[in-house]
């Protein structure tokens, strides 16, 4: 049921950067995450996306994952940052 009602977004946007200081790997915003080795591993290389577990894969390959990396800009000026807003979310308002 969890993964039927993930597909049912139309567009996934995510927005994340090196600079947060917080979300930790950086990565993770992107579905990213750190292997037994602590590398990171991007979304693609993760096993719930090569299983397509939730519907990551199926939701990339119908070109409904866009990825907005934003460098420079702490986490606790995530919601305030205006270019983020209009680079990353304002595109997507319809």
């Amino acid at each position: 049921a969890w993964r039927k009602n993930f597909l049912r977004v139309g567009r996934l946007v995510l927005i994340g950067g090196p600079d947060d200081g917080v979300i930790t790997p950086w990565q993770s915003s992107f579905f990213g995450f750190y292997d037994a080795n602590e590398t990171v591993l991007e979304m693609e290389e993760q096993p719930v996306y090569l299983r397509d577990s939730f519907g990551l894969k199926t939701l990339l390959a119908r070109g409904a994952i866009v990825r907005c990396p934003m460098a420079g800009i702490a986490h606790t000026a995530w919601h305030s940052n205006r270019t983020l807003y209009e680079t990353c979310i304002e595109p997507w308002l319809s």
